[in-house]
């Protein structure tokens, strides 16, 4: 992975992780915020000592068997499902009305439960179809079998205590008290320095961090999908009392889940 040329210093420690070997971090609390890649899932971790890993996960039964004793792990995936309706997740909604009116699109729309775990998409879009009156786009299908996964984890185990769901673009306008100017897609070189520069109001090292972690072996992970992983992380990092959601009164799905967007105000 490339990083715009920079020196850097005081490199903290690194995990470089295929899925298939425990890394081993420190007994300091972890904070792990983690972004989907198109193999899986990049992890960051910090510690109130500082950067502590990143690591790569070929699914997020893997992510959270590394990180179960985590204090807080926060995935970049809806979590919170509706079960026969099509009607836009509060969280969704508000998370578009802060991105307005130019990154409100990186929030897609949330298929419901038996949508998001099908096999196929055109039996998805079916699905979605048949339980609501709207339909299922191939964006949503395309993050479809990360929120199957997710959920079907937080059915399983006891992570619903410590995974909640996160979105980079929501990190980024409360870091910087407003919506990112530049498109990750139409404008990358701006896009990034934009983005770096609000995390390092936050972590004033995060780019020697990142440089570090640009360095493992992390399957195929783009930079901005390591940016988002950042981004996540700093919001895990610290005090619970810290973080806020939207809605700030989240409603729940079926199964008791939070439908909720979780964010560090500054």
């Amino acid at each position: 992975m490339a990083l715009p040329e920079r020196p850097f210093f005081g490199l903290s420690p690194l995990v470089r992780h295929n899925g298939y070997a425990d890394p081993v971090v420190s007994n300091d609390e972890m904070y792990v915020g983690a972004d989907g890649c198109s193999d899986g899932w990049i992890a960051v971790v910090y510690t109130d000592e500082g950067f502590e890993a990143v690591s790569h996960h070929p699914d997020v039964r893997d992510l959270w068997a590394t990180y179960s004793a985590a204090e807080r792990v926060l995935l970049d995936v809806p979590i919170g499902l509706r079960a026969d309706s099509a009607e836009p997740r509060t969280c969704d909604a508000a998370a578009r009305a802060k991105l307005s009116p130019e990154r409100h699109a990186s929030v897609f729309p949330t298929p419901v439960r038996a949508a998001a775990h099908e096999d196929s998409y055109e039996a998805a879009k079916a699905t979605q179809e048949r339980l609501t009156d709207g339909s299922l786009n191939r964006q949503s299908w395309g993050i479809a079998p990360k929120i199957a996964a997710v959920d079907d984890l937080l059915a399983e185990t006891d992570a619903t205590a410590r995974v909640r769901e996160c979105h980079p673009e929501v990190c980024f306008w409360a870091f910087a008290g407003r919506p990112m100017e530049y498109s990750k897609t139409q404008a990358p070189g701006p896009a990034y320095w934009e983005r770096v520069g609000t995390l390092r109001r936050v972590e004033a090292d995060v780019y020697d961090h990142l440089w570090t972690a640009a360095q493992a072996d992390l399957g195929a992970t783009t930079t901005d999908d390591l940016v988002d992983a950042f981004a996540v992380a700093l919001t895990a990092r610290g005090d619970a009392a810290g973080l806020a959601t939207l809605p700030e009164d989240p409603e729940h799905d079926e199964r008791g889940l939070p439908m909720e967007i979780v964010y560090r105000p500054r």
